[in-house]
């Protein structure tokens, strides 16, 4: 698995934590695949972040921990 450093996260980041992996919406046909990970960045502020499973995987930015 290689580590997220480009797209919709923005900057280089590095995992801390992770991953957990989420599945919904499978009883309604609104499938969300999703592994999720906690990194730090270049600033050492702690990001919840996670990786769509499937073809196309790409990293997102879920939120930024206080």
């Amino acid at each position: 698995m290689g580590r997220p450093s480009s797209g919709p996260i923005g900057l280089p980041v590095r995992i801390a934590a992770g991953p957990e992996r989420i599945e919904s919406g499978w009883w309604d046909g609104g499938l969300a695949a999703r592994d999720y990970f906690i990194a730090r960045n270049e600033a050492h502020a702690l990001l919840w972040i996670f990786r769509e499973r499937g073809v196309d995987a790409r990293w997102f930015l879920h939120g930024v921990f206080a």
